[in-house]
């Protein structure tokens, strides 16, 4: 099918879901059929899409499928998904959310195609795969790291339920750092710079987004006043032990580490952007989109106007220190390089590292240690990244060690919410650290431990 016959189509076919969502939902108080606003909508745009075969029905198109997409997500898109409200309205909005999803992408691909480059031949180039299969590992590690890994939640063990979380935690955690990354690779920035963003981020996710921060009982997980209380700020409304556990947790497993493998699985590509307009695209989109559907859950509503202002402002300062880092790694200059670091010591480092904070009681004493262990890491990072030769797969091994210590220690508990057999809790434990230990394979096989001389260089700026 030509590209811009999918447009209309893709269009139709969440125009359809929306139809068999109407029509199996409630009626109306007549008794008669309810056609949600956004069936026409999406009709009239289909039409408009295939008679004006250009950009400008593409845009038209465009317009429409944000408004519908705006529209349906106060709409219960989470439930119906689900199946709250049975198995006719959860397919009518499968079908929607796919047909929303294809018309996006058969829009943003025409606008983008227009204005791509063509061969001698003209043929457009092939995509390479390489960099798709590595953008989709990113987002399924993403994913991982930050929730499947620690296997604390109830979908523990349930081939269903991980198979959703891999999506909407891919869209959550894996599209934020993909867009970070991209960002700081076109700008030829630095670790510490993407640090920081990826802080950014995790403020964000903790404090405006799930809002899990300043919350006294977060979700009906066993534990959560037991860690919070002795550690609670009474006049900023959240925990010291709270913070460092979400907001290091999801800079190290949600982004850092997953981008450290990733990048490292094809090392030539390791500081160079990877997505174009369509993926960029499609990344905000999905992000935006994951965001909004936590933002809509009653539960994620807990912090005050001042406490959500005030982590909007720490998220600005998080930026502004991550800009002007970068620019600094522009300018710097950087001294020769001694020995390589060996990448089992790095491990075996990086494992006790790692450790050592999720080994603390949940008390200030606790918290003391946990931040001055990974502050004392990070600067052993820094200053050997400055001394030694350093790639990355150096990178990617202290990602691996983190990892592997995050799943190794998800078998001494039982998830916190839920009733969860020990077979199920168990297979869930074993595929999650073996999928880590190939994501760690990956990136540490081979020789090619030795950067290139232009990268040799950028990296002390990591």
């Amino acid at each position: 099918m030509r590209r811009q016959q999918m447009v209309p189509v893709a269009l139709l076919v969440a125009a359809v879901g929306l139809l068999g969502l109407g029509v199996v939902g409630p009626p109306t108080a007549d008794g008669g059929i309810r056609i949600t606003p956004g069936v026409p909508i999406l009709l009239v745009a289909a039409g408009v899409s295939w008679w004006w075969r250009g950009s400008t029905g593409a845009v038209l198109g465009l317009v429409a499928v944000a408004v519908v997409t705006v529209a349906s997500l106060g709409a219960g898109l989470g439930p119906d998904l689900i199946g709250d409200r049975g198995l006719p309205v959860a397919v009518a909005r499968w079908v929607q959310v796919v047909g929303l999803a294809a018309a996006t992408y058969a829009l943003v691909q025409w606008l983008v195609a227009r204005r791509s480059p063509v061969g001698t031949a003209g043929e457009r180039p092939r995509r390479d795969r390489s960099k798709v299969l590595q953008v989709t590992g990113l987002l399924v590690l993403c994913g991982i790291g930050a929730e499947l890994l620690a296997a604390y939640g109830d979908s523990t063990g349930n081939v269903g339920g991980i198979a959703f979380a891999l999506v909407f935690f891919g869209a959550l955690y894996g599209a934020p750092a993909l867009l970070a990354r991209e960002l700081v690779r076109r700008l030829g920035w630095g670790w510490p710079s993407l640090l920081l963003i990826f802080a950014a981020l995790g403020v964000a996710e903790a404090g405006l987004i799930d809002q899990s921060l300043f919350s006294a009982d977060y979700g009906g997980y066993a534990g959560w006043e037991e860690n919070r209380e002795p550690t609670l700020i009474p006049s900023l409304g959240f925990s010291g032990y709270n913070a460092y556990s979400f907001i290091i947790g999801h800079v190290i497993f949600s982004f850092a580490a997953p981008v450290a493998l990733a990048e490292a699985w094809v090392p030539n590509r390791a500081r160079k952007p990877w997505l174009g307009p369509i993926g960029t695209a499609l990344a905000a989109v999905a992000y935006v989109i994951a965001a909004l559907f936590i933002l809509t859950d009653p539960e994620s509503r807990s912090g005050s106007p001042a406490q959500l202002l005030a982590t909007a402002g720490v998220i600005v300062v998080l930026l502004l220190l991550a800009v002007v880092l970068g620019r600094r790694a522009q300018t710097a200059s950087h001294r020769a390089a001694a020995g390589e670091v060996p990448l089992w010591a790095l491990f075996v480092t990086a494992l006790v590292f790692a450790l050592v904070p999720d080994m603390t009681p949940a008390t200030w004493l606790g918290v003391a240690i946990a931040t001055t262990t990974t502050a004392v890491f990070g600067v052993l990072i820094l200053l050997a990244a400055r001394t030694r030769v350093w790639t990355v797969r150096h990178a990617a091994t202290i990602g691996a060690a983190y990892l592997v210590e995050r799943g190794l220690l998800a078998f001494t508990y039982f998830p916190l919410i839920g009733d969860v057999a020990p077979g199920p809790k168990y297979a869930h434990n074993v595929v999650m650290l073996l999928v880590v230990a190939l994501a760690g394979w990956l990136a540490l096989r081979g020789r090619a431990a030795t950067a290139p001389p232009a990268e040799r260089a950028a990296l002390p700026t990591v």
